[in-house]
């Protein structure tokens, strides 16, 4: 009986070292893959493409009335966007969007534009008219931002 233990221990002893054995084995191969899929160069999705500027040229020019006095107010747009084709629209619709800035700002009061909350409203109208245009052309409103690059009231 005593051999028969002798004989069980070494077959005991080499199944451990293979199941530790196989179990480094799978640890190690685990840790690879997961580095080999962590630093994978393959094609990446930018998630923020670069800023794209669109200025709208020449500058919007317009009276208003201040007291009785004829005023002028002068105004530089650009507008910003992350997608190429969205520029080549802003191209080709250019007439459009200036016919529809042009109507939008010569109705502005002196009141309402010297504050900075007046400033912001009609940056959002503009925005809101430009992106209309957009979605009628394009299916996609395209534009992020406008800008107001000169603001010039005298």
């Amino acid at each position: 009986m005593a051999e028969e233990e002798v004989d069980e221990s070494p077959s005991k002893k080499k199944t451990l070292i293979i199941f530790i054995v196989l179990g480094v084995l799978l640890v190690a191969t685990s840790i690879g893959v997961t580095v080999w899929l962590m630093n994978d160069d393959g094609p990446e999705e930018d998630l923020n493409p670069a800023a794209l500027y669109f200025a709208i040229n020449p500058k919007f020019q317009t009276n208003y009335e201040v007291n009785g006095r004829q005023r002028l107010f002068q105004l530089a747009i650009s507008l910003m966007t992350r997608e190429q084709d969205v520029i080549a629209a802003l191209v080709k619709h250019a007439p459009t969007i200036k016919s529809k800035l042009v109507i939008l700002l010569s109705g502005q009061q002196f009141d309402v534009l010297k504050t900075p909350d007046g400033r912001l409203a009609l940056k959002l109208e503009c925005l809101t008219a430009v992106q209309e245009i957009l979605s009628a052309e394009i299916g996609k409103p395209g534009v992020e931002k406008v800008l107001f690059t000169d603001f010039v009231m005298q």
